[in-house]
């Protein structure tokens, strides 16, 4: 009995010194798939690319990465592609831009359970609402946009994340406005501000940072507020947002309003903020990924979102340094995210149905 006990203990020391040892030998010698779900040269591109060359420093067994652009249906075909077609063998990663936004208004264009994907990691990033100084009354301070009313809001798409939060921003605040959407890019819809077609528009950071605050400093623009980090429990500032003279957005509400709202409103603005912030980028897995394939990867985002090379380079390029979260409250939070509420569900899809009546009007 004593020679079994001691064989059982041998045997159960193999196995558990094993384990780790398979996780840091898994790509040895094999090729990874990493998938963007937005075209060539765009924002999510750009950050992809840059986060695969460091990961592949940082993934343990060194695989050779080739990155894929599965672009088209809003970011949808790479994500249905990752969750239908793709194999399970934990040799693919997708990067994608608003998974997590899709899977708050129940987006069509996604077939699968996004549910059922592995997580990797969430990348936060936030937007600044800014507008033309030249609204009238004129605008010289962020609540000054209290005062102004009949102005034009741009936006990309009615179902897309900017303009349903940039929507619910001023819905909350009681503006009045008129919306219209349908630029085919931010690009456009920032030479529609420079000519005065459209007066206030939701940017991206880096784009704010290199094309906005040189508005700024002219005197043209102004930023309004910036989108708050909304872990479930508590609104933060973005650290990348340091120096922007405006406020977060809920103490901007809080400030004008004195409470925030109640209600299916209120519900559906922080879900859809807290998945279009927190999970700007998602880093997942097919279903059923083994273990071994995306605790590697987890631990290679995190080295990454460390590594001074890095984040020198990402300031350089895409003027902010990207940083990514793998701990279990983000993955709760994330799984958090994908389970939509009947009544926040049907509310967004008719929020999207009045923004698509209203448009131009």
């Amino acid at each position: 009995m004593r020679g079994f006990c001691v064989r059982a203990f041998t045997l159960a020391a193999i196995l558990a010194s094993a384990a780790p040892l398979r996780a840091a030998e898994f790509f040895a010698g094999k090729t990874l798939n990493f998938v963007i779900n937005f075209t060539a040269g765009g924002p999510t591109d750009l950050e992809g690319r840059l986060a695969a060359k460091y990961l592949q420093r940082h993934i343990a067994g060194s695989p050779n990465i080739v990155v894929r652009n599965m672009a088209g249906a809003g970011g949808a075909i790479g994500v249905n592609w990752l969750g239908e077609i793709a194999p399970q063998d934990g040799l693919s990663v997708g990067f994608f831009t608003s998974l997590a936004t899709s899977a708050a208004i129940s987006a069509p264009s996604i077939r699968i359970d996004t549910t059922k994907f592995v997580f990797v990691a969430g990348g936060p990033g936030v937007s600044v609402a800014y507008a033309r100084t030249d609204i009238p009354p004129g605008l010289k301070k962020p609540e000054d946009i209290m005062k102004a009313s009949n102005f034009w809001v741009g936006g990309l798409a009615p179902d897309s994340d900017k303009d349903i939060r940039i929507r619910l921003q001023l819905d909350m605040l009681g503006l009045k406005y008129h919306y219209i959407s349908n630029y085919p890019g931010s690009n456009e819809a920032r030479l529609a501000i420079v000519q005065n077609e459209i007066q206030l528009f939701p940017e991206s950071m880096p784009t704010y940072r290199s094309t906005i605050e040189p508005m700024v400093a002219a005197g043209q623009a102004i930023p309004l507020w910036h989108d708050a980090l909304d872990d479930g429990e508590t609104f933060s500032a973005s650290p990348d947002a340091v120096g922007i003279p405006a406020p977060i957005f809920t103490d901007f509400l809080l400030k004008q309003k004195g409470a925030f709202p109640t209600g299916v409103v209120w519900e559906s603005y922080r879900l859809l903020n807290s998945a279009g912030t927190v999970f700007l980028r998602s880093a997942v897995m097919p279903p059923n990924s083994p273990k071994e394939a995306s605790d590697a990867l987890r631990a290679a985002f995190a080295e990454v979102t460390k590594d001074a090379e890095f984040q020198a380079e990402a300031v350089k390029i895409l003027k902010y340094a990207p940083r990514y979260l793998t701990d279990d409250k983000t993955e709760r939070l994330y799984r958090e995210k994908l389970v939509v509420n009947p009544a926040v569900a049907a509310f967004m899809k008719d929020y999207i149905e009045k923004g698509r009546d209203s448009l131009g009007k």
